[in-house]
């Protein structure tokens, strides 16, 4: 077996509306446990489960682009030597955005052999049933997933018992040995943050000191410069 290390590549797709602290923890950890060469920040274009109430693209990709500034600047003192880029694939694409569709088009651009892994945390792992042709991403990419305290889980792992179980590992190595096709559960990492909670403050007036502390520092500057997320 040829063991020169795959590229390792991790997709970190969502809204972002807004990106926030949890996003950026979530990059940095599995930057270093999947010793990840690239990470592709990848912003939703037209999210079918999100309805019609989320920011325009030109905010969430001008957020995005200040969360991944944020991000380089955090690996730069963490000696972190992950390359970060933001992908316009998802918001360039007309109509309904998928993640299967996401996949597909990242395995024909980078290849048989590249190890393409998509970062998640339990949120989405909770709802991963409700996404078009989920039990097809295997196929194409391997889950990475993240803890976060949340109710309807096995208190001892963190999992929905029974989905993927044949791909399920808590070992980072195979997905850096193989292309596709696992399921890692890192236990490690724990977030509570969540944007619908985010806008929400906003609407409701948290204060500055809250905020700040889930967001950005130029990301928050570029909301309030803006106006977004306040009653109209």
């Amino acid at each position: 077996m040829d063991q020169k290390k795959r590229k390792s590549i991790g997709i970190l797709g969502g809204t972002f509306d807004p990106p926030h602290w949890g996003h950026l923890r979530l990059a940095e950890h599995f930057s270093k446990v999947l010793q990840l060469d690239h990470i592709i920040w990848m912003p939703a274009g037209q999210p079918w489960q999100k309805g019609s109430n989320i920011t325009p693209a030109k905010h969430r990709l001008a957020m995005s682009e200040y969360a991944i500034e944020t991000l380089h600047d955090l690996f730069v003192d963490h000696h972190i030597y992950t390359k970060i880029e933001i992908s316009t694939l998802e918001m360039s694409r007309e109509g309904p955005s998928y993640a299967i569709d996401t996949a597909q088009e990242l395995r024909a651009l980078y290849g048989p052999d590249a190890s393409i892994t998509w970062l998640m945390g339990q949120d989405s792992w909770l709802n991963l049933k409700t996404w078009h042709k989920w039990s097809e991403l295997p196929k194409y990419v391997h889950l990475a997933v993240a803890s976060r305290p949340m109710d309807g889980l096995n208190p001892e792992t963190g999992r929905l018992e029974g989905l993927f179980a044949d791909k399920q590992t808590e070992d980072p190595q195979l997905l850096q040995l193989s292309p596709n096709g696992h399921v890692l559960f890192d236990q490690s990492l724990q977030i509570n943050l969540a944007s619908s909670d985010l806008r929400d403050g906003f609407y409701n007036h948290s204060s500055w000191d809250e905020l700040a502390d889930a967001i950005p520092p130029l990301v928050l500057e570029y909301i309030e410069a803006k106006g977004l997320y306040r009653n109209t």
